[in-house]
């Protein structure tokens, strides 16, 4: 890994991104004496656990960290939004107000960030920006998203060509060459960004750099039930390095952290920010949509083209490079149009009032509304009478143990306020946990015609779309070491009370639009008498972005195969 042995000049702030590191997860591996650095650092840092968004995924949590706002605010509720009866990929080039980042330089410092997700267009900051793994550009990277484009060729000649490549997790592959490729692949990666991020510190130096690792995510996706002794999706026979690729990409960050901190020098303030916790997942699946049909709540049809098996089986027959010729059809539209036959084309919406899109990571409930969808049949009054026949079929979900499936279906109203709340479920869905373990919400297409039922062995390491082991949980973690920060263990706190508490952190006042607040005691400066940034904000994807962007998802299984 390159250490230079001098810093042009140390940041005020150091902050490291690493996602899906839930505080217990972290707890337990530095028991294990698996993260000496972060167990360290912890130990003389103000530490939290922080709730994430609603739902607690990629995209909106972090979003909500760069921005200070809630998703219904800063408007990228997910992966992809819904008009009508189709669903249209968006990330950080949705963003509806600006990040603290721009808010930093507007009050006269500087600010560098690498690899975070949601960050395409890449801001024009004074300092730099490297967009994350879900820009839409090809996964040798260019740079397009890298901002100063400069800084591409900079990256290029000192580290190579892939420098900046996108190590996507081809899901494609067989099942033993996914787990053998990815328990060497995930380290090395971390290894890599490490090394430019180290090069970024000494030659492009920033009164505030932010680095992102992802690889923690997707190890837990992967791994967990390989981790978990206790898992109920672990298979009978596990070989011990599988065992370990978990807690080997914990400590490929850990040794990547210790070295930048070192980089950094003493006088640097060091922050912690995870987006979302990870956990396991039980092997009870739940249907929505077929409850909701069970309940006449939601009619079906005969499919026509079967997109869930072109996606599954037949996509694994067709070669890669066929497969982004497929995906480039129609101006980069299949992408969205097979995306939504997937989620709603087996959907009779004449005589449909409820339906889910069948996100394992985000159950939740939509409206079929008069008015407000295409083919809408419920009244907008009759809403709340609708939620509570939604909730009450709901509620009587059991496993093939009697124990219950869902705790509680809870109003968007309830949880989202904010001018961009319509783009978020009408209602959501808040599991029970079953030994530890919460239950997988999986397309009705796999169902063989159940609501409830227990997963199949081969199904237990699935994929993403088909429910890995590994899960996200509510809970991440945030961490302050220095400017003033008070050591020890507090209350919960909230992903948006992250950029009010760096600012404050910083001196400087929260910026007009936050909606958390400073937390750890720190003393907020004063708002200033500025109301606004003078900061663009990003151009929706274009079509033949959504199909770079939902590839790569595909690939990485965060969209069912």
């Amino acid at each position: 890994m390159l250490r230079p042995a001098i810093t042009a000049r140390s940041p005020r702030l150091l902050v490291f991104g690493i996602d899906g590191a839930g505080l217990d997860l972290v707890d337990s591996l530095i028991a294990r004496g698996d993260l000496p650095v972060i167990g360290e650092l912890l130990s003389r840092s103000a530490v939290a656990r922080c709730r994430s968004t609603t739902p607690p995924t990629t995209l909106p949590a972090w979003t909500t960290f760069l921005s200070g706002a809630h998703p219904s605010t800063h408007g990228v509720p997910d992966f992809t939004v819904r008009r009508g009866y189709r669903v249209h990929f968006v990330g950080g080039a949705s963003r509806a107000c600006p990040t603290w980042l721009s808010y930093v330089e507007f009050l006269g410092l500087t600010v560098g960030t690498a690899f975070f997700p949601a960050t395409f267009p890449p801001e024009k900051l004074r300092g730099y920006q490297i967009s994350g793994w879900d820009s839409p550009v090809t996964t040798a990277g260019d740079s397009s998203f890298v901002h100063p484009q400069s800084l591409h060729g900079e990256l290029r000649q000192a580290f190579g060509k892939d420098a900046l490549a996108f190590d996507a997790i081809d899901e494609f592959s067989s099942r033993n060459d996914l787990y053998d490729r990815a328990a060497t692949l995930l380290p090395r990666a971390v290894q890599r960004k490490a090394d430019v991020a180290a090069f970024l510190l000494c030659h492009r130096p920033v009164d505030v750099a932010m680095f992102y690792f992802g690889e923690t995510d997707t190890a837990a996706h992967h791994f967990w039930a390989f981790f978990d002794r206790n898992s109920p999706r672990r298979p009978s026979h596990v070989r011990t390095e599988l065992e370990q690729v978990l807690p080997n990409v914990y400590r490929a960050v850990d040794r990547a952290i210790g070295t930048l901190i070192d980089i950094a020098g003493p006088e640097t303030a060091i922050a912690l920010v995870s987006d979302h916790g990870s956990a396991g997942s039980s092997d009870v699946a739940l249907h929505l949509n077929n409850v909701l049909s069970e309940a006449g709540l939601l009619a079906k049809r005969r499919r026509g083209l079967d997109a869930q098996l072109w996606r599954g089986r037949a996509a694994s027959f067709v070669p890669s490079p066929l497969r982004r010729s497929l995906f480039r059809l129609a101006g980069g539209l299949l992408p969205s149009l097979v995306e939504s036959h997937v989620r709603f084309g087996d959907i009779d919406w004449s005589r449909t009032r409820a339906f889910s899109e069948e996100l394992g990571y985000a159950p939740s409930i939509w409206f079929n509304q008069l008015g407000r969808e295409p083919q809408g049949v419920t009244r907008a009054r009759d809403r709340r009478f609708l939620a509570d026949e939604v909730r009450a079929c709901l509620l009587q979900q059991r496993d093939d143990r009697g124990r219950r499936l869902v705790r509680d279906v809870v109003p968007r109203e309830e949880l989202h306020q904010g001018p961009l709340a319509h783009l978020l479920p009408d209602l959501w869905i808040e599991l029970e946990t079953l030994d530890g373990y919460e239950p997988v919400c999986l397309p009705s297409s796999t169902s063989q015609g159940h609501t409830v039922r227990r997963l199949r062995e081969a199904e237990r390491l699935g994929r993403k779309g088909r429910s890995l082991p590994g899960c996200h949980s509510a809970h991440g973690l945030f961490s302050l070491h220095g400017r003033g920060a008070p050591w020890g263990r507090h209350g919960d706190i909230a992903l948006q009370d992250t950029a009010p508490t760096l600012m404050s952190a910083l001196g400087l006042p929260p910026a007009p639009w936050f909606e958390g607040t400073t937390r750890f005691d720190l003393e907020a400066p004063s708002p200033s008498s500025w109301t606004a940034v003078d900061a663009p904000l990003p151009a929706p994807y274009a079509p033949d972005e959504e199909r770079l962007v939902a590839q790569r998802l595909r690939r990485l299984g965060y969209l069912d195969e």
